[in-house]
């Protein structure tokens, strides 16, 4: 995967999922350092780029409850993530950023 630092405005609503079955093949290892731990929540939403491309991004766990708490359609954002092989972005970091006119 490869790092990415983008901006861009959000222009969906925030998705956010919870995922059931987690730890369906082994009930015994729950803990993040653990090999089987699954993610618990996801957050998906569409941003559009200054070049007008449109790109999907989505968030697992704390990133997930961010995205959902504090970003809605039309904010701009800054965001640090990896391009996965569906060429949308998963999140690492994420921030609101002000953009005075």
């Amino acid at each position: 995967m490869n790092m990415v630092i983008i901006c861009g405005k959000i222009i969906s609503k925030m998705e956010f999922k919870f995922i059931y079955d987690r730890y369906k093949n082994n009930k015994e290892k729950k803990n993040k350092n653990d090999e089987i731990y699954k993610h618990i929540s996801i957050a998906r939403c569409k941003i559009k780029l200054s070049n007008n491309s449109i790109i999907e991004i989505y968030g697992y766990d704390n990133i997930a409850d961010y995205m959902y708490r504090y970003f809605k359609e039309n904010d701009d954002i800054l965001l640090k993530g990896n391009l996965d092989s569906n060429m949308k972005i998963k999140l690492e970091s994420c921030v609101r950023i002000p953009i005075f006119n």
